[in-house]
């Protein structure tokens, strides 16, 4: 009895080699099959689920656009984002949210050392002073911007006196601009994490000085991805347009909530409306309208449709795992008719029904596994490969997405791949299985089918 279990094992291994061409059927056709959910999957978890450095995805809103016109609907700004007037009335003191942080858009920028024509294109994203409070990013080197350091953005520019700019930078030779880059902007400006922390180098053709080097961050992040990060104040909102001409309504926070755990989304959203409508009544020249505020699937997946993401990504994994499960019964089918005398004898010697679909379900169990963990393997090549049609949404241009171990190989996506293995197992055996086992013994032992 010690031994029974290999020696279980090795009867399994001999029936799955008596049958070479219906498991090496089943095996690929369960690892496309596989490939094709995982990829589903992994595009709905990784823009969803609560990974680092966006570790607060299930509780967060985002406002991303507030329209902004006359009370008579003439001279409409469109969507934008909110300035420093209207961030204060809607978010100030906001019942139901527990942290906020800001930002001002992704922006593209030029960047390069002080003695080099060598040029690097990067994305800038001005953030809030508690922007790496906020996220859970990765300091390989130095560390975030100080609240000092923050507030000596605005002294970085001062008020122009010509017609075609408001602000400029003040030039009198003080590094006032301070900055957070990537690991892959680092070595590429100065050969390493450690060597950038505390350089100066030409930011859009401005100096600032490098505190801090995070680990990069994959562009599947929409919010949290960067390749440099600067104080937000730098782009010194209160004295450019649009907020000048709209007395503050409009301009550019893009505020990012964190929610109490027994706060939902729909109270926040009704206190911003409420407070909206208390702003419009204050005799401005300017009206606000629809503060738009997702939550993260909303703001990742069909923005301002009325979709629901987990409705139309539940009903796709049924199709892919019921139509080929309907393929591969037909198989199974096909080979239980070759195993029917098999059967009857397991029967006439006392097996139940439950012992022998048990035992069939168990040897289809181990196909599938193999074309599970086959599948999987196709699945993180074929997303790897097609990153950037697949993620390439959220206004940011991709070139290339980087998916680290970090996000492929985690272990919620083994539970997931398991759990759609035993249920496409299901699904393909069990009918097949219990047809096989109601056949008549005297009938099929006579040569009957």
């Amino acid at each position: 009895m010690k031994y029974a279990w290999i020696h279980n094992l090795q009867i399994l291994f001999n029936q799955l080699n008596q049958h070479r061409f219906y498991t090496a059927v089943c095996v690929v056709g369960t690892a496309v099959t596989m490939a094709f959910v995982m990829v589903v999957v992994m595009v709905y978890d990784f823009r969803t689920a609560d990974v680092a450095p966006e570790t607060r995805r299930s509780r967060v809103l985002y406002n991303y656009g507030t329209q902004c016109m006359r009370p008579d609907g003439t001279n409409m700004w469109g969507y934008r984002g909110l300035g420093p007037t209207a961030f204060h009335a809607f978010f100030d003191n906001l019942p139901g949210v527990d942290d906020l942080t800001w930002h001002g858009d992704l922006r593209k920028s030029v960047c390069a050392l002080p003695a080099s024509s060598d040029r690097h294109s990067v994305l800038l994203r001005p953030v809030a002073a508690n922007w790496f409070e906020f996220f859970s990013y990765d300091f390989l080197a130095g560390r975030p911007f100080t609240q000092a350091e923050y507030d000596a953005g605005r002294a970085a520019l001062e008020t122009a006196d010509d017609e075609w700019r408001s602000v400029r930078n003040r030039d009198d030779g003080v590094v006032r601009r301070f900055v957070v880059i990537t690991e892959k902007l680092a070595g590429e400006l100065f050969g390493g994490t450690v060597e950038a922390v505390g350089k100066q180098f030409l930011l859009d053709f401005q100096e600032v000085r490098v505190v801090g080097v995070v680990r990069n961050v994959s562009s599947i992040f929409q919010t949290a991805y960067a390749d440099v990060w600067e104080p937000f104040t730098l782009t010194y909102e209160e004295n450019v347009n649009p907020s000048i001409s709209t007395a503050g309504l409009i301009g550019f926070h893009y505020t990012i909530l964190h929610l109490s755990p027994d706060t939902s989304a729909e109270e926040v959203r009704a206190e911003v409306n409420r407070r909206m409508e208390q702003l419009n009544k204050q005799g401005l020249e300017y009206i606000l309208q629809d503060p738009r505020l997702y939550t993260h699937t909303e703001y990742t997946f069909f923005r301002d449709g009325s979709i629901n993401a987990e409705l139309v990504y539940g009903l796709l994994l049924v199709i892919l795992l019921v139509v080929p499960a309907v393929g591969i019964s037909g198989l199974v089918h096909a080979q239980m008719q070759s195993r029917l005398s098999e059967i009857a004898i397991r029967k006439a010697y006392g097996a139940s029904n439950a012992d022998i679909i048990g035992r069939l379900f168990f040897e289809s169990l181990t196909t599938t596994l193999i074309g599970g963990v086959l599948g999987y393997g196709l699945s993180c090549v074929l997303v790897s490969a097609g990153g950037t049609w697949l993620f390439g949404t959220g206004g940011v241009e991709l070139e290339g997405i980087v998916l680290g171990s970090d996000l492929l190989l985690r272990p919620s996506l083994f539970l997931i791949i398991l759990a759609a293995c035993l249920v496409f197992n299901a699904l393909s055996v069990l009918l097949p299985a219990w047809i096989a086992v109601h056949k008549s013994i005297s009938y099929t032992l006579t040569g009957g089918e």
